[in-house]
């Protein structure tokens, strides 16, 4: 039914019949692992030289009809396109569902990009200086900001505050602002302008401003979105290319097994396709390895690279004894925090974005409504003061729209014995009553943890909060968003929501460690970020070259240095446009 309500399909026919086989030729230039926000990119950009045959193999299918609608990102975890991995929660979790960690990313074109909230943000311009400083050489913000700009194709929009040269308006990946705002978030940002933070574009050299608060900038999220529509990088950058360029192929279904590798030489992929058949293929150039931060290290280990003596105990012969491969594993904590009075009431909510509601069939003709983005809708950069390099903006506090439903909270979150008896359903979910989430984010921890071979996927052991001081700066961040709240721009009659077992043996003190150290160590759960387990330094050099061995690179967060402060799918796809361009200078390609 959602296919034929889109209003229109982005993807022409001839692109569907680009990917409707995964059957490909035997032999490339370049062969391009996952199509996701790095991976898309690559591919893309190096099929604009026509000279150049490039194969994309993507594990998934072609995005499905209803990855387009941004109110759906929730609902698309747990079904086919979803890897839906789960670690254990380690110092959090505590009452989730087997004390577990969800994991979504994206398994279809696009990857994580059309699976997830949709926020474009690009981190603290500072972030990318230390990468420079620490050895990472041409990833200074100055020198990844042109990349940022190639492929964004923005879409200013009526929000104030917006420094016009931080962007580009020519690129295929759209970036926008919801049109209209909804009043809680306008609330949410003048009372972040009250306690102190700056109305200023966050993608722009503003986010390296700090106060002697520690309090940065607040602003309305951009979005990747285009009229209503999810634009993730297979939307941007393959669809409109598939079918048209003789050069690209698209293979859909086809699950990389490993890396095929002669000597000290990558020369090709082995890949199995939709009915389990194994295939060989060839690149005479370059392999890109481009799966994410768990499935990249994964890849690389079935194929021998990673340390020698987990191969061994995996059964896999070691072609290259590379210690750091799944190591470093770092990612962002995101902590939901239920707010009554303010937001959207769950009837409204019904009507807007179910398909059988007079709302949804609105947004269905107009593009507008509660559907039109994923309703994450605005974000204010706090730093701690409690990092161990001043300044750093380790705290992200960002306001939603409303409270969702109980399968956000149950079936995403994972949140255990979700009832009555131990949460106030009543506030959350009174159909008549406004209610909205704050959401509380570690941007910058220093727990690390590890991806390690299991079978034909992966084990992810993350850590959480296993460095004392992730649980200081988290704390402390998770207040600041309460000081925000006690602004004069939100209603007296609004209220914190805590959870009736926490708040019966804490009490309700939103000013109170023991409260939120405990709310953390419960509910505190992943927004989807995990970053740098093939570091540059520690597995690829700074042009994501895979160390001591030709032809490979790997394009995808796996290679952050350092996590940034922010949101990563846009350092992601820059990541791809940066690496394309360092191949195509080293082949001697012309890119559009």
């Amino acid at each position: 039914m959602l296919r034929s309500l889109l209003p229109s399909r982005a993807v022409s026919s001839r692109a569907w019949a680009a990917v409707s086989s995964t059957r490909a030729a035997s032999t490339y230039d370049f062969i391009v692992v996952g199509a996701g926000a790095g991976g898309a990119v690559v591919a893309s950009r190096l099929s604009e030289d026509s000279a150049a045959k490039v194969l994309l193999l993507e594990a998934g299918p072609p995005a499905p009809p209803e990855s387009y609608i941004p109110a759906a990102c929730a609902h698309l975890q747990g079904t086919p396109v979803d890897w839906a991995r789960s670690t254990p929660g380690g110092g959090i979790g505590q009452g989730l569902i087997d004390g577990k960690v969800k994991l979504p990313s994206g398994r279809m074109l696009g990857g994580s990009t059309a699976i997830n909230y949709m926020a474009y943000v690009r981190g603290n311009p500072k972030d990318y200086d230390s990468w420079a400083s620490a050895g990472a050489n041409g990833w200074s913000w100055k020198e990844v900001l042109p990349y940022f700009k190639k492929s964004e194709g923005f879409i200013p929009g009526k929000v104030p505050a917006i420094d016009r040269d931080a962007h580009g308006f020519d690129g295929p990946w759209a970036v926008s602002f919801r049109d209209e705002q909804l009043d809680g978030v306008s609330t949410f940002v003048a009372a972040a302008q009250e306690q102190g933070y700056k109305l200023k574009d966050y993608n722009s050299d503003a986010r390296a401003e700090l106060d002697a608060s520690g309090r940065g900038v607040v602003s309305p999220h951009q979005f990747t979105i285009r009229d209503g529509k999810r634009c993730s990088t297979g939307t941007a950058f393959l669809e409109p290319h598939m079918g048209a360029r003789p050069n690209l192929t698209v293979s859909c279904q086809a699950l990389a097994q490993r890396v095929l590798l002669e000597g000290k030489r990558a020369v090709g992929v082995e890949y199995v396709d939709a009915a389990g058949q194994a295939h060989e293929v060839r690149a005479t150039k370059e392999v890109v390895v481009a799966c994410g931060t768990y499935a990249t290290p994964g890849l690389l280990l079935r194929s021998g690279v990673g340390p020698a003596k987990e191969l061994a105990a995996a059964g896999v012969e070691t072609k290259l004894d590379l210690p750091a491969v799944g190591k470093n594993l770092t990612d962002h904590m995101l902590l939901l925090i239920p707010v009554s009075g303010i937001g959207t009431p769950l009837k409204e909510l019904v009507s807007e974005c179910t398909p059988e509601g007079d709302g949804f069939k609105r947004y269905m003709e107009t593009g507008k409504g509660l559907a039109a983005t994923s309703c994450y809708e605005a974000s204010a950069f706090y730093s701690s003061g409690l990092h161990p390099v001043s300044g750093t903006q380790d705290g992200q506090i960002s306001f939603g729209a409303t409270a969702y439903d109980p399968h956000l909270w149950q079936n995403c979150m994972g949140y255990a014995d979700f009832n009555e008896e131990n949460f106030r359903m009543d506030a959350l979910f009174n159909p008549e009553v406004p209610s909205g989430t704050i959401v509380a984010t570690l941007n910058r921890p220093l727990s690390r943890g590890e991806v390690r071979l299991a079978g034909s996927d992966v084990d992810v052991i993350h850590n959480y909060l296993a460095d004392e001081a992730d649980r200081r700066m988290y704390v402390a961040i998770c207040k600041e968003a309460m000081r925000i709240l006690d602004q004069p721009s939100f209603s007296n009659e609004m209220e914190v929501v805590i959870p009736k077992a926490l708040s019966k043996r804490f009490g309700n003190d939103l000013q109170s460690d023991a409260l939120w150290e405990a709310w953390i160590r419960s509910f505190a759960t992943t927004i989807y970020h995990p970053v740098s387990t093939c570091a540059i330094g520690q597995v690829v050099d700074a042009e994501c070259k895979v160390f001591h061995m030709d032809g490979l690179r790997v394009a995808d967060g796996s290679v952050f240095p350092e996590p940034i402060s922010g949101n990563t799918q846009a350092a992601c796809a820059m990541i791809g446009e940066k690496v394309a361009d360092m191949m195509a200078s080293q082949h001697g390609l012309t890119l559009a």
